[in-house]
């Protein structure tokens, strides 16, 4: 299915070419600190070519000294503000830059395929009593962390202890929530008593998307700490296949090297295979001219997200690029994390209002939106909280529909409205005919495609929801409490093109409505640290999921009890939605087996909840255009060999190593 229209493309190809030529993608050369070895020595790593390596056979090193067919170089799409920082515990660390992925030892992981839990740490799944409330853990043996040291027990109690005797660990309250005691029985056995019946240990304490937080630490390194909180652990011992031989002070790379013990690792002793790549830099680009140039120029092997443009632009120029699919719409929409707009309860009116939040869903035009974003293409995700994958899709969305078409708003003048509209995939399939694209006409497969709906664009009734919800409409603009009503909307910077682009379409949607609005991007660490604290009015933040039918992983934030005043860091989701029943649901579920028929049912009302409450507007599912470059290593998953997902940001990356294999 192939694209007709080529002018744009190139043109835009002329302008990348240009500005290349003009600038060059070199990265740079900085200074890096010396970094642990598996034995506890410490070396100096050298940036300059050649230095401290056998050059391969081609002769080509990377810019780290390393040889270039030995390195798996992926991207990275944010520099850290925190270089030389790894400990998970502390606020700030950048867990996306390979540190979650290569390094961290996680009690469970996820087979992203089949949709089931496996142990890492854990020896398989918890044995629990007849009430849930005792549970009992077998430790995985033989895995040993990076400096010798078996992994047992004690690390396993003692990580578990580390968070609850500790408020300045963000997950602290949620701990002494849920858990009484978690003791050693043996060296490879814990037994965790929790205060009340929770059958979802593994589900809710291991890795069911991108992670987990949940990491489990050496006793003997961190028991040593004062205050783990302020410790950077700059030279990291870890569990996982790889350690850190060297990173950049600026925070734009950390070069992982595979460890000469790898099969001690997590991963060499749940799989037995070996991480192909002797080494993995984790590398930020820079600009979207110098990302896509560095793939076509075979300076990287993953990257981790790009837009539709820059796809077409890639694929024209090296033909070992691909996507997910290869041809339209060649990004996956099953990545469990929808992008779109949350809204900080936590500050109060308006935004706190389900009718202001619904007046801004009904003033914005998705069909509009959709095509600023990535030209359409994406299954609308409209629905809160629950992400539209295409799982999602089947197990709760079409089994609601009946509701859904029937669910009707109260416009505080006595009339109602209908938001749902239904007809959205027909006209996408029509608008990307139209620009030349061969788009099926089966409805199944467009329902699949473009998704079952979204909201409606209705501006007359989201005029009086706004209205309903305390603003008043004056010549030059909206008023609130008598005053000029003006808000913030933010997203994350250079990168998450997705969210960022979501949010921008957005803006001028409700600017064209009559608001006045900031539009501010941030920094990672701000970004971050903003969205716990609540410090933002309306934001792309992702606070979305699903990838099971049992639901409770992804809600279980969303509880009320877990709200802390703002300004402050909790356990709970920064929006700070507070909801009695969606409260009491998320309780009943945590003691419900997740096989028991009523957890479905109560996931169902729990869906139904948030629509009327709407605490986040979707737009899509997560829609990822991930390329690969198959010049130096291949067999990479894509929708022909989907052993995994194309999650290279996941924490299991760290088995996807062993199947990326080095061009011979």
């Amino acid at each position: 299915m192939k694209k007709v229209m080529r002018t744009r493309l190139a043109f835009f190809l002329a302008f990348v070419l240009l500005s290349t030529m003009l600038t060059g993608c070199g990265s740079s050369k900085n200074t890096t600190t010396g970094t642990q070895t598996a034995t506890g020595t410490t070396e100096k790593a050298n940036t300059e070519t050649g230095a401290e390596a056998e050059p391969a056979p081609s002769g080509e090193m990377t810019e780290v000294g390393t040889p270039r067919n030995e390195t798996l170089i992926v991207e990275c799409q944010s520099p850290t503000d925190t270089p030389g920082q790894f400990n998970s515990y502390m606020q700030g660390t950048t867990m996306g830059f390979g540190i979650h992925q290569l390094m961290s030892a996680m009690m469970w992981e996820i087979d992203t395929v089949k949709g089931e839990q496996f142990g890492e740490v854990a020896d398989g799944m918890p044995e629990s009593n007849a009430d849930f409330t005792e549970h009992t853990i077998k430790i995985r043996q033989g895995i040993k962390w990076s400096d010798g040291e078996d992994l047992t027990a004690d690390d396993v109690v003692f990580t578990f202890n580390m968070i609850m005797t500790n408020p300045g660990i963000t997950q602290n309250a949620y701990y002494n929530q849920v858990f009484k005691s978690v003791e050693k029985v043996d060296d490879y056995t814990v037994k965790i008593v929790t205060k009340e019946s929770f059958p979802r240990l593994a589900q809710r304490f291991g890795v069911t998307i991108w992670g987990n937080d949940l990491r489990i630490v050496p006793e003997h390194i961190y028991s040593k700490q004062a205050d783990v909180t302020q410790f950077k652990d700059s030279d990291p011992v870890v569990a996982g296949p790889y350690t850190v031989k060297a990173y950049d002070e600026l925070g734009k790379w950390i070069l992982y090297e595979r460890r000469e013990d790898w099969k001690n690792s997590t991963v060499g002793v749940v799989t037995g295979k070996e991480p192909q790549a002797k080494y993995v830099w984790f590398r930020n680009l820079g600009d979207d001219t110098t990302r896509q140039m560095s793939l076509i120029n075979n300076e990287v092997d993953i990257l981790c997200e790009v837009s539709p443009e820059m796809l077409e632009v890639m694929t024209a120029q090296n033909p070992n690029i691909a996507c997910w699919y290869k041809d339209f719409p060649y990004a996956t929409s099953d990545d469990p994390c929808s992008k779109g707009l949350a809204f900080s309860m936590g500050k109060g009116a308006p935004f706190d209002n389900k009718d202001f939040r619904w007046g801004v869903a009904l003033a914005m035009n998705f069909d509009e939106i959709s095509q600023n974003i990535f030209n359409g293409v994406g299954r609308a995700s409209p629905f809160p909280i629950l992400t539209n994958t295409s799982a999602g899709q089947e197990l709760y969305v079409k089994p609601l529909l009946p509701w859904l078409k029937d669910f009707s708003l109260d416009l505080g003048d006595g009339t109602t409205v209908k938001p749902f509209d239904e007809g959205y995939a027909d006209r996408m399939a029509e608008v990307l005919r139209g620009k030349g694209y061969d788009i099926p006409t089966d409805h199944d497969a467009l329902i699949d495609m473009f998704g079952v709906g979204c909201w409606k664009y209705d501006p007359a009734a989201a005029e009086k929801l706004f209205i309903k919800a305390g603003l008043e409409k004056k010549d030059d603009g909206w008023y609130f409490n008598g005053k000029p009503f003006t808000f913030n909307m933010t997203y994350l910077a250079d990168t998450e093109a997705q969210a960022g682009r979501g949010v921008q379409a957005a803006y001028d949607q409700l600017t064209k409505f009559g608001f006045k609005i900031n539009l501010v991007s941030e920094s990672s660490a701000t970004w971050d640290t903003n969205g716990q604290t609540g410090n933002f009015d309306i934001a792309g933040y992702w606070p979305t999921g699903f990838i099971t039918k049992d639901i409770y992983s992804q809600i279980n934030g969303w509880d009320a009890d877990l709200i802390v005043p703002m300004g402050e860091k909790g356990s709970g989701q920064g929006t700070r939605w507070k909801n009695d029943r969606a409260t009491e649901i998320i309780h009943e579920l945590a003691k419900l087996s997740p096989d028991d028929p009523k957890a479905y049912e109560l996931g169902q009302e729990f869906f139904k909840i948030s629509i009327e409450e709407l605490p986040f507007i979707g737009f899509h599912s997560g829609v990822k255009f991930v390329p690969t470059n198959s010049t130096y290593w291949n067999n990479y998953p894509n929708s022909e060999n989907p052993y995994n997902g194309p999650w290279w940001w996941w924490s299991c990356f760290k088995y996807i190593t062993t199947e990326i294999s080095p061009v011979k």
